[in-house]
C-alpha cells in the first residue's frame, strides 16, 4: 500500500497526461464536411425548416436546464478517490511492464557478456579495461603516498585542512586523467588496428574518468582513510569508510551502467534492448542505493552515539550540533525519495534522465559539498583564534577577544549562508526554483540591501569593539601613564554606556533604512516618545540632568563613601540617574540624583578622626592632654596604622565645660578613608593611657546639697525613713 501511494505520488509530479491515447473515431459515424455544411444552408434557407429548428433549439435547452440542475458535480472525496483509482492503475501497469522488462534483461546479460559477433571487438575492451585499472590503482597509490606526507594533523585548523584537501583532491585527479589518457593511448595504439579507439572502449574510457572523478570528489568529502590523509568531513573515520564505499558503489553502477553498459548493448545488442538493460540497471542501483542508505544511516547513528558520550561535546557549538542533528534525521527521508524518483524516471520516462535526473544529481552533490563546507564552518566557529600584531593587543588587551567575537558571528553568517544556498542550489537543479532567480532585479536589489545591512553592522561592531577595548585599556592602565582614579573610571564607564546606547541606535536605524525600511515614522514616533517622556517623566528628567551636573562637579565617582538622599555607604555604581550605595550592614541604597540635595563625601582629598575626650573637673588639663599625646605615640608604633596617619596630633585644646566633664578636643589628620581604622585605635589607645594614670572619664551624674536646718527637720519628722527612700531612688534613677 505504502509502495502504490508513493508511485501515486511521483506520478502525479510528471506530466502523466502524454501516456493517454486518444481512442480512433468510429469510422461509420464519421460524415462529410461538406454534405454537412450544404444540409446546414438548406435548414437556414428554408424558413419552415428554420423556425422548427431554432424551436426544437429551445426545447432541448429548456429540458437540459432541470437535468443540469438534478446532477451536480461530483465531490472533493469523490474526485480524489477517481484520481488515486486512475494513478493507481498506471502505476500498476507501469509495474507489470517493468517487470516484463527485467525478464528480457537477463538474456540480454547473457547475450552481452558472450559478446555475440562482436568477439574480437569484446577482447580488446578486456584488455583495455584491464590496464587501465591496473594503470589506475597505481597512480592513486602514488598519489596517496604524496598525500600522506603532506597531510596535516587531525587538530589542525579548518582552513589548513581545507587546502590540505583541496590538494590531495587535485594529485588524485590528475592520476586519474593520467590512467585514462595512458589507457586511450593504448586502445588506440596497442589494442586497435585502425589506430584510434573502438566504439566500445570509448564508452569505457568515458565511464572510466567520469567514475574516477566521482570517486575522487567522494573522497575529498568522506575518506576511508580519514585518521592519515585529510578530508572535508567532521565524522568518525569509520563512519567516513563506510560511506566512502556505499556511495562508490552505487555511483560505480549508475555510471558504469548508464554511460558504459547501455550504450554497449544499443551497439552490439540493438535498440530494442537498450530498454530492459536500462531498467535492469537502474532497478539494481535502487536496490543497492537503498542498502548503502540503511549502512550509512547505521554508521551515522553510531558515530553520532560515540561522540555524545565522548569528550568531544565542545567541539562546536550548540547550534552546530542542533543543524546536524536536524540533517542526520532528515537525509535518509529525502534520499529514499530521490531514489524513488530517479527510478521511477528512469524506467518510465528515459528520455528525462539527463534533463531532470543527471541535472538534478549533478546539482544535489554540489550542494551536498557545499553543505558539509557550511556545517564544518559553523562547527568551527567557536574555535576562532585571530591573531593580532604585537602592538594592538599592547594597546588594547581586549580587543582579540573582541575580534573573536566578531570573527565568529562572521562565520556563523558565513555558515547559515552557505547552508541556505545549499537548499537553493538542490532546488534548482530538480526544476522547483527558477535557476536565473539571481539575475531578476528585484532579487539582486534584495540582497544588495541584505549585504549592505550587514556591512554595517559589521563596521559598527568593530567600531564598538575598538573604544570598549581602548576603555578597558584606559580603565586597567590609566592615562598618560597614571593609574586611573575613581573619576576616570566613573567617567569612562558613563562614556561607554552612552556610547554603546548612540552606537546601537544610530547603527540600527540605518541598517533599517538600507533594508528598505522608512526610518521616518520610527523618528517621528521617537520625537513623540521625547516629548512624552518630557512631559510625563520630570523625574526621570531631573534624575539625568542632575546626574549629568553631579559627574560634572566630580562630587561622587565609585569607591567613594557618601552621604547622600538621607543614607550613607560606599558607592559602588554610578549611571546618568542613580547612585547605588552599600551600607555598613550590607544594604544597598538605590538613590535618584532627583532627591539628592546635598552630597557629603567623607572620603575626598583627605580623612580626619575628631577626637573630644570628657575628663573630671578635678583632672589636670595638662596631665590628660600629656595622656592624649601619650595614645598617639603609641599609634605611632604601630607599623600599619602609622602609614595612615599624614600629620602630627593636632591638640586643641578645651573647647566646652560639660555639665560633668570637661571637654578635651584633638585631631588625627590620615589618608582618604583611613581615619576610621586609625579613630578606632587611637579611641583604645586612649581609654588604656587613661586607667594607667588614673584619670577618669566622669559619667553623667546629679549631686544634691541639703542645708543643716532642712537635715535636722527630716531626721526628726517621723517620714525620714520614706524621704530618704525617695531620695535614694531619685539618685539611682539620675545614675
Amino acid at each position: 500500500m505504502i509502495l502504490r501511494t508513493l508511485f501515486a505520488l511521483l506520478i502525479a509530479l510528471l506530466p502523466i497526461g502524454s501516456w493517454a491515447q486518444e481512442t480512433p473515431a468510429d469510422p461509420a459515424a464519421t460524415v462529410s464536411s461538406t454534405e454537412a455544411v450544404q444540409a446546414l444552408l438548406n435548414v437556414l434557407q428554408d424558413e419552415q425548416a428554420r423556425t422548427a429548428l431554432i424551436e426544437r433549439l429551445q426545447a432541448d435547452e429548456t429540458a437540459a436546464e432541470p437535468a443540469a440542475e438534478a446532477a451536480p458535480p461530483p465531490a472533493l472525496a469523490q474526485q480524489v478517490a477517481e484520481s488515486t483509482a486512475s494513478a493507481g492503475r498506471e502505476v500498476i501497469s507501469e509495474l507489470a511492464r517493468v517487470w516484463q522488462q527485467l525478464m528480457q534483461s537477463v538474456s540480454l546479460v547473457s547475450q552481452l557478456w558472450s559478446g555475440g559477433t562482436h568477439q574480437a571487438e569484446a577482447i580488446q575492451l578486456v584488455m583495455t579495461i584491464f590496464t587501465t585499472i591496473v594503470i589506475g590503482l597505481v597512480m592513486i597509490r602514488i598519489a596517496n603516498a604524496i598525500a600522506g606526507r603532506h597531510s596535516p594533523p587531525p587538530t589542525a585548523g579548518f582552513w589548513l585542512r581545507m587546502r590540505a584537501t583541496l590538494i590531495v583532491t587535485l594529485l588524485r585527479a590528475c592520476g586519474i586523467a593520467l590512467s585514462w589518457a595512458v589507457g586511450y593511448a593504448l586502445a588506440s595504439f596497442v589494442f586497435s588496428r585502425t589506430g584510434s579507439p573502438s566504439a566500445s572502449q570509448t564508452l569505457y574510457l568515458n565511464a572510466f574518468l567520469m567514475f574516477g572523478m566521482v570517486r575522487v570528489v567522494l573522497r575529498a568529502i568522506n575518506s576511508p582513510e580519514a585518521d592519515t590523509e585529510p578530508t572535508l568531513s567532521v565524522l568518525a573515520p569509520g563512519a567516513q569508510a563506510v560511506i566512502y564505499r556505499n556511495l562508490t558503489m552505487v555511483s560505480g553502477i549508475v555510471i558504469q551502467g548508464l554511460l558504459f553498459i547501455v550504450p554497449l548493448t544499443r551497439i552490439w545488442l540493438g535498440f530494442a534492448a537498450v530498454r530492459p538493460m536500462r531498467t535492469l540497471i537502474a532497478t539494481i542501483a535502487a536496490i543497492a542505493a537503498i542498502i548503502a542508505i540503511r549502512r550509512m544511516s547505521k554508521a551515522l547513528h553510531l558515530a553520532r552515539g560515540d561522540r555524545l558520550t565522548g569528550n568531544e561535546r565542545d567541539a562546536g557549538s550548540a547550534v552546530a550540533s542542533g543543524v546536524q542533528h536536524a540533517w542526520q534525521r532528515a537525509w535518509p527521508v529525502l534520499t529514499l525519495i530521490y531514489i524513488a524518483y530517479s527510478w521511477f524516471i528512469a524506467v518510465t520516462r528515459p528520455a528525462l534522465i539527463e534533463s531532470v535526473v543527471l541535472r538534478g544529481t549533478i546539482y544535489m552533490v554540489i550542494a551536498v559539498f557545499i553543505l558539509l563546507i557550511g556545517m564544518r564552518l559553523l562547527r568551527s566557529a567557536t574555535n576562532v583564534n585571530v591573531k593580532l600584531p604585537e602592538l594592538l593587543v599592547t594597546v588594547s588587551p581586549a580587543l582579540g577577544r573582541r575580534t573573536n567575537a566578531v570573527v565568529m558571528v562572521l562565520a556563523w553568517i558565513a555558515a547559515a549562508f552557505l547552508i541556505l544556498f545549499a537548499i537553493s542550489v538542490a532546488l534548482s537543479g530538480w526544476g522547483w526554483v527558477e535557476t536565473n532567480m539571481l539575475y531578476d532585479p528585484t532579487m539582486q536589489a534584495v540582497i544588495w540591501r541584505v549585504l549592505s545591512a550587514v556591512l554595517i553592522a559589521l563596521f559598527a561592531t568593530v567600531i564598538w569593539a575598538v573604544v570598549d577595548g581602548w576603555i578597558e585599556y584606559k580603565l586597567a592602565n590609566g592615562i598618560a601613564g597614571q593609574a586611573a582614579t575613581n573619576r576616570t573610571k566613573t567617567l569612562l564607564s558613563l562614556f561607554r554606556n552612552g556610547f554603546t546606547i548612540a552606537l546601537v541606535i544610530v547603527a540600527t536605524m540605518i541598517t533599517l533604512s538600507q533594508i528598505g525600511i522608512n526610518i521616518a515614522p520610527l523618528l517621528a514616533g521617537a520625537g513623540v516618545i521625547g516629548l512624552a517622556i518630557g512631559f510625563g517623566a520630570q523625574k526621570l528628567v531631573q534624575d539625568v540632568i542632575t546626574g549629568v551636573f553631579i559627574q560634572l562637579e566630580n562630587a561622587i565617582n565609585v569607591g567613594d563613601v557618601v552621604a547622600a538622599g538621607g543614607v550613607s555607604g560606599g558607592v559602588e555604581r554610578v549611571n546618568i540617574r542613580t547612585v547605588r550605595l552599600r551600607a555598613l550592614d550590607g544594604s544597598v541604597y538605590i538613590v535618584p540624583f532627583s532627591s539628592v540635595d546635598t552630597v557629603q563625601n567623607m572620603t575626598r582629598d583627605f580623612g580626619a578622626h575628631l577626637a573630644e575626650i570628657g575628663v573630671a573637673y578635678d583632672t589636670d588639663v595638662d596631665v590628660a592632654k600629656a595622656a592624649l599625646n601619650e595614645a598617639y605615640d603609641r599609634l605611632m608604633k604601630d607599623p600599619e596604622l602609622s602609614t595612615y596617619v599624614t600629620q602630627p596630633l593636632e591638640m586643641q585644646g578645651v573647647i566646652a565645660f560639660g555639665d560633668n566633664a570637661v571637654v578635651i578636643r584633638c585631631r588625627v589628620m590620615t589618608l582618604p578613608g583611613k581615619h576610621w581604622p586609625v579613630g578606632r585605635r587611637f579611641n583604645e589607645l586612649v581609654k588604656q593611657v587613661f586607667d594607667e594614670r588614673g584619670i577618669e572619664i566622669p559619667f553623667p551624674q546629679r549631686t544634691l546639697h541639703i542645708s543643716t536646718e532642712a537635715s535636722k527637720a527630716i531626721s526628726m519628722s517621723s517620714a525620714a525613713p520614706a524621704i530618704e527612700g525617695t531620695l535614694a531612688k531619685s539618685v539611682e534613677d539620675t545614675k
